[in-house]
């Protein structure tokens, strides 16, 4: 019997002492194990806490402690959880001042090493590998990442650090059928000298692709494009650089095909040249190169025209102008983007040649200015030439008749007559600018003399009957 009542009197102070610690509805209520909702507790509206180190609900290095349920601060009521650590906070949950807006809030002291609040997945339940899927910084920055490096040196609000696998994917959910879809978005206004929409840097390895444009349409497919406004002192849609200038592959843009340009201007100001030569003998090495029409086979890793194509060879036109040609080699991407082969070629530069053509022509202008001022002196002499033919057949006795045969290309025969008491004179041979060819003595009152063509050369003549040094009577001949 006493030990019955010992048992329970122990029982009995057991409940005592549960009831007096439970602070929500007072007793259990058991009938609630049998509801169909299956609910075994419930807390009066309100809120739970719990002071882990038992230092109180403060906001102290040693402070721990949790809360949950509703609670009243300042103008606010919150509603949520509160998990208070060593002068730092996670809170999750609603705030009447934006109730639309549920939050997860991690709040420090301002202090740089507040720490960093942490997305992270595991493996498993009881000690599986964590992995770090996101990290807030207190000065406010995002970073998503597969490993634990920030950005230390230029702090962006958002960041993405990766391993070896793509940091960032944008893929739509399907296909979009809303007129002009964006990808990704871009917006920076500044009022700084420079800024950068975006700012691409990669580097090391063999190949580094800092950019690659794709695009696939089915009427119009453009890789990357390029807007400026025109209200600029400088402006440019793309804008390339190569700052270091050698014979080598290098160059501050390439295009492997047909490239469409409007207006094209190349640096030609003499304040930036220097060694400055006048182009001399360009005819001379005009004549040396050979034009050429051909076609470009089809060449893995190049896009060639198949077009009909005018130009010259670059081995031949290396000969001559070696300056205007260059030696290129070329990586071969896959679909990829991935290096898979190379090709080495020679290349011209067509636009060298202007200055080159420009000065064979001037060469060839003055050249034809003096064949023109020639001309014309032929013309003029050969009119007063044929004047002098037309109108004195015979003169006081003298006379010279049509060579036969006229035209000749071997030999042909003048007859000539002079005047009475005369012994001799002489026939001489002038070309139609009036410089003197050949002589030939005429002896005899009259006779023949033979003009052999091998001794003339082809062309048109003059010959004139001479006497004393004094032009008498003249007729024209020519010669195939």
């Amino acid at each position: 019997m006493k030990k019955q009542l010992l048992i329970m009197c122990i029982l009995g102070n057991s409940i005592v002492f549960a009831q007096s610690l439970n602070l929500s509805l007072g007793n259990l209520n058991t009938t609630s194990l049998t509801t169909s909702s299956g609910e075994v507790f419930r807390f009066l509206p309100g809120l739970i806490t719990q002071d882990q180190a038992l230092n109180g609900f403060g906001v102290g290095a040693n402070d721990q402690w949790l809360s949950f349920g509703e609670t009243t601060q300042g103008t606010q009521t919150f509603y949520g959880n509160r998990f208070q650590f060593n002068k730092r906070a996670l809170v999750t949950g609603y705030t009447s001042a934006s109730p639309n807006n549920p939050r997860i809030e991690w709040i420090h002291n301002g202090s740089t090493t507040a720490g960093n609040l942490e997305f992270r997945v595991a493996s498993g339940f009881t000690g599986g590998i964590s992995k770090l899927v996101a990290s807030m910084t207190p000065e406010s920055n995002t970073y998503f990442a597969l490993n634990t490096t920030p950005f230390n040196t230029i702090s962006p609000k958002v960041g993405i650090l990766f391993n070896d696998k793509p940091g960032l994917y944008i893929v739509s959910d399907g296909v979009i059928t809303s007129p002009n879809p964006v990808g990704q978005f871009v917006s920076l206004q500044h009022g700084t000298n420079n800024a950068n929409g975006i700012m691409c840097s990669v580097s090391g390895g063999e190949t580094s692709i800092a950019i690659t444009g794709k695009a696939f349409g089915a009427a119009n497919s453009i890789g990357v494009y390029g807007i400026t406004p025109s209200n600029t002192q400088f402006a440019a849609s793309i804008y390339g650089v190569q700052s270091v200038s050698n014979p080598f592959s290098l160059f501050a843009g390439y295009f492997d095909g047909d490239v469409q340009a409007g207006t094209m201007y190349i640096p030609s100001d003499a304040k930036l040249k220097e060694n400055i030569k006048d182009e001399i003998s360009a005819l001379e090495k005009i004549m040396l190169l050979n034009p050429v029409t051909y076609n470009y086979k089809k060449v893995d890793g190049l896009c060639l025209s198949q077009l009909n194509q005018h130009g010259f060879i670059s081995q031949e036109l290396a000969e001559v102008f070696p300056e205007l040609t260059k030696d290129i080699t070329k990586p071969v991407f896959d679909e990829e983007g991935k290096v898979v082969s190379e090709l080495s070629y020679k290349t011209i530069n067509y636009i060298g040649l202007i200055s080159v053509l420009t000065e064979s022509v001037q060469e060839l202008n003055t050249e034809l200015i003096k064949i023109r001022q020639d001309l014309d002196d032929y013309k003029a002499n050969d009119a007063i030439r044929s004047q002098i033919v037309q109108n004195t057949p015979s003169l006081n006795g003298y006379s010279i008749e049509q060579n036969v045969p006229n035209p000749f290309d071997d030999r042909t025969s003048i007859r000539f007559q002079l005047a009475p008491g005369v012994p001799n004179a002489t026939l001489s041979i002038f070309n139609l600018n009036g410089a003197f060819v050949r002589d030939y003595s005429l002896d005899g009152n009259s006779g023949e003399v033979e003009i052999l063509a091998s001794e003339i050369g082809k062309g048109m003549y003059i010959y004139s009957l001479n006497q004393n040094g004094q032009e008498i009577i003249s007729k024209r001949m020519i010669i195939k």
